[in-house]
């Protein structure tokens, strides 16, 4: 593996575990989301959507580094672009549900 492969892969997991972070936190507020105040929601709303929104950066991110450079193949890489992709998705889905909730 070229080093620049290698360092776009590790710049990647770097992105993936920043993913992973902002997914624990938002499941965390989503458990405290407090549907009595209204200010309240509203925060933790607004906190929801935006660590949703990073882990959708975060991806793209990885995804930007991956397709950088000259060597665009490898079986690593691809296996890391689809699995990236699926969480890309799997998260736009969660957050277009989430604001679909706190619109009502």
């Amino acid at each position: 593996m070229k080093a620049k492969d290698h360092q776009a892969i590790k710049e990647c997991l770097d992105e993936i575990y920043d993913g992973i972070s902002q997914l624990t936190i938002s499941v965390i507020e989503l458990q405290n989301l407090n549907l009595d105040g209204q200010e309240e929601f509203v925060w933790n709303q607004s906190n929801v959507q935006t660590w949703l929104s990073t882990v959708l950066t975060d991806a793209y991110t990885c995804l930007n580094g991956l397709n950088s450079g000259h060597s665009k193949g490898g079986k690593v890489k691809a296996t890391i672009k689809a699995k990236v992709l699926n969480v890309e998705q799997v998260t736009s889905n969660a957050l277009a549900l989430f604001n679909e909730f706190a619109s009502r």
